[in-house]
């Protein structure tokens, strides 16, 4: 049996609640570091949905407990990592989930839309780090901070341009508190989801290959919830400053749509030429 250096971690889970329509990242992560021996601190602004957590988790065997709170302001952010940090005993994991998305034209998003979206998707996370970061140098343990960017953060955003300059400030900050922070024996890395979207929990897996944006298969919510698992793990023990991009392939497929037909074709040109 791997063990995964987490049977009674200390783990916190930011966003840990589950939206029905959203992919529930916090959610399948809270599971995933309970299932694996940690006690999870399950940080929600919703009351309702930290405590649904925490009955799911404690109905399959686990430790958890329920934070309410938004994260969006950096007092708040450290009244509630101190909270978790406080029942926990200490912080040897945090998983970051927040995030949100708005959809309109570039040209037709406002200076309010902006900053709801830099705020929501960034700013939290700065605020997050700020406040259990002196706690982990403090234990002198180390420790594994994981946020959930997007494959939008290193790709095209198209309607969605306050949301992708968000994720790539993710994908930059990871890098940098990884420098800064590594001498003390803790990692930052990211997860990138791609094209998860919401409510799929219960839908069938689509078969390799027949999907036409990713070239393997669509990810799951499940999928994205092991990358924050491995990463939080002693498996990924030298992993750090990194973003694991779990999108079924959408990103690895060729931007000139070559098909089965169209390289029949390119062969039969070759051929001709060669003769």
């Amino acid at each position: 049996m791997i063990d995964l250096g987490l049977d009674g971690a200390r783990a916190i889970v930011v966003g840990a609640g589950f939206i029905p329509y959203r992919a529930g990242h916090g959610r399948g992560s809270a599971l995933r570091l309970a299932a694996a021996g940690a006690t999870v601190a399950c940080v929600d602004m919703d009351e309702g949905r930290a405590t649904e957590i925490v009955a799911e988790i404690q109905q399959s065997g686990g430790k958890a407990f329920a934070v309410v709170g938004d994260v969006r302001t950096e007092a708040e952010a450290r009244r509630i990592i101190d909270e978790a940090v406080a029942g926990l005993g200490g912080a040897d994991v945090l998983v970051d989930v927040v995030g949100e998305a708005i959809f309109a034209p570039s040209d037709q998003q406002t200076e309010q839309d902006w900053d709801y979206q830099m705020t929501k998707n960034l700013k939290q996370f700065f605020f997050v780090l700020k406040a259990v970061l002196p706690h982990m140098v403090e234990q002198g343990t180390g420790g594994a901070i994981t946020a959930v960017t997007s494959v939008d953060g290193f790709s095209s955003s198209r309607f969605h341009v306050a949301y992708g300059a968000a994720k790539a400030g993710l994908i930059s900050l990871v890098k940098t508190y990884s420098d800064e922070f590594g001498r003390y024996g803790i990692r930052v890395n990211c997860v990138a989801p791609g094209n998860v979207g919401g409510a799929v929990w219960d839908k069938p897996d689509v078969p390799f290959g027949q999907d036409v944006v990713n070239s393997l298969a669509p990810p799951r919510p499940m999928d994205i919830a092991n990358g924050a698992l491995f990463l939080s793990s002693s498996l990924a023990a030298r992993v750090t400053g990194q973003t694991l991009v779990v999108d079924g392939g959408a990103t690895t497929r060729s931007p000139w749509g070559f098909t089965d037909e169209s390289l029949t074709s390119f062969k039969a040109g070759w051929r001709e030429e060669r003769n």
